[in-house]
């Protein structure tokens, strides 16, 4: 770094202080360097806390209130409210865009499953929501036909041998006969 030299005319009062405020290995010129960036840093670390504001994220915290939920999952405010503490208490990252991204999944679910979902990440204590899965019997049922069944009522039936007006022992005497 390139040094430029410059010469100060400084009061008797300076010149006593600059003397009373440095040890004996530290010149003047070197004390007026140390308070210069010393100034410097006070005035950069004042200009960076007032230009970075600090948002209070609302969904950091352990709790969240039905205000922050959205109108069209307002049915399911008390289950998200009891369920966000359970995903905190886990470690799930609680903030606001994770928030939104719950928001959006649950709204992917189709409606009778939503309150399921959240009913399952309670008593199953996850950090996340899944979908309901469909009982894999429940998906081969529909696979599989119905059997039929036999109806006498739908059904022609060969007559009896009352209706043909013979008996058994006639029957086996023409068979007997026809061989």
């Amino acid at each position: 770094m390139a040094k430029t030299k410059i010469t100060m005319f400084l009061d008797s009062d300076l010149i006593k202080w600059l003397d009373m405020n440095r040890d004996e290995e530290t010149s003047r010129s070197a004390l007026v360097r140390i308070l210069i960036r010393k100034a410097m840093k006070t005035k950069s670390r004042k200009k960076t806390n007032t230009s970075t504001e600090v948002k209070i994220d609302p969904f950091s915290g352990s709790h969240i209130t039905a205000d922050l939920i959205p109108d069209d999952l307002k049915d399911y405010s008390g289950l998200l409210m009891e369920w966000w503490p359970i995903r905190k208490q886990k470690g799930g990252s609680c903030t606001e865009s994770v928030a939104n991204r719950i928001f959006s999944k649950l709204r992917s679910f189709h409606i009778q499953d939503r309150k399921q979902a959240l009913e399952n990440a309670i008593t199953g204590g996850w950090k996340d929501l899944f979908p309901i899965k469909k009982s894999k019997f429940e998906q081969e049922a529909q696979n599989v036909p119905k059997p039929k069944y036999f109806k006498a009522s739908e059904n022609q039936l060969p007559p009896t041998l009352a209706e043909l007006g013979k008996t058994a022992q006639e029957m086996m005497e023409n068979d007997g006969e026809n061989v």
